[in-house]
């Protein structure tokens, strides 16, 4: 069946974003952080909240391969990017004050932050959620996220449940969402998000966080990550396993259809994936681009990467998305 591309609703773009060199933001944090040496590496590190002008990057990403975007939140701790143009009319930059609780401010956890997603004021029911590091390498369409009766696409990637428990936050995070949208749909998801741009409906993830109220509350007003949060994965899942969103398996051979598509690009080490996450501690960015061929990226930034890494992801940046984008100052 021919896929067609136009969807009759709006579809809105949600980053979220941090500029962590900012002093004023960094002796908040330091304000807050626990000194008792309680907080993982994973959870710590300044990788974390490291700004290296992604977002801009990013932003000329949609601006070449998704200008169907209808609006764009940026999602920020009382600061703005000093290149953005914030009177553009598809740009509105949203502080924490303005859909976190008051008493659950200042926060540091992005599961805090995702929480509240869809309290932004005038987001549209269909939207997506990205962050700095997120870019869009080809064209996409409202197709690429939501099927034409308005349900999302999820795109869920291989997940070693069981060696979950022994790793770090982000996958005990994950395997606690599973258990709890199994114990509520009687369906085990057995595979975790695809680490870049995900489609959710509004009203799906209002539904989701008064189904337990109180848990996502908890999560609110956790400064920093805990293993007992509430992730947005839990929308992705519970939406898939109640049959209200299309799963969508993400791997090297997402865009190669039939036999000889997949002998073919087994012989010459090349596919087509949907998304890749690409550590930026990776040797050859290049490389993996051509071998996967992907739609979107993920340049994820961590504890084992280095300054010298990050000057290569700049570079890789400046390369490929040269031209200024209408987001700009």
């Amino acid at each position: 069946m021919k896929e067609t591309t136009n969807r009759n609703f709006p579809i809105d773009l949600v980053y979220m974003w941090v500029d962590g060199a900012d002093p004023a933001w960094r002796a908040k944090r330091n304000k807050y952080m626990p000194s008792n040496g309680t907080l993982c590496l994973e959870t710590s590190t300044d990788a974390r909240w490291v700004e290296h002008d992604e977002l801009l990057y990013s932003l000329r990403s949609v601006e070449k391969y998704a200008p169907w975007i209808n609006h764009i939140y940026i999602i920020t701790d009382e600061q703005c990017p000093k290149w953005l143009d914030i009177n553009h009319p598809k740009v509105t930059v949203v502080d924490h004050k303005q859909i976190l609780p008051e008493d659950a401010l200042p926060t540091f956890n992005s599961h805090a932050i995702e929480s509240c997603i869809y309290r932004i004021p005038g987001l549209s029911e269909h939207f997506i959620v990205g962050n700095d590091d997120t870019l869009f390498v080809d064209s996409v369409t409202p197709a690429t996220f939501f099927n034409e009766d308005g349900s999302p696409i999820v795109r869920l990637m291989y997940f070693n449940r069981r060696k979950a428990l022994h790793r770090g936050t982000y996958a005990k995070v994950q395997h606690h969402m599973q258990d709890l949208v199994n114990e509520r749909t009687g369906e085990l998801i057995t595979f975790a998000p695809h680490h870049n741009f995900d489609a959710y409906r509004k009203s799906d993830f209002e539904y989701c966080v008064a189904m337990m109220k109180e848990a996502w509350d908890n999560t609110s007003h956790r400064r920093f990550r805990s293993n007992e949060d509430m992730q947005r994965s839990f929308v992705a899942f519970y939406t898939v396993a109640s049959k209200r969103a299309e799963l969508r398996k993400v791997g090297r051979y997402n865009r190669i259809r039939g036999i000889a598509g997949i002998v073919s690009a087994l012989m010459t080490n090349r596919y087509a994936s949907d998304s890749r996450c690409m550590p930026i501690c990776a040797p050859d960015y290049d490389r993996i681009m051509k071998k996967y061929n992907p739609l979107m990226i993920c340049l994820n930034d961590s504890e084992g990467a280095t300054n010298d890494d990050r000057e290569r992801m700049v570079s890789f940046l400046k390369e490929r998305f040269p031209e200024k984008s209408s987001f700009e100052i």
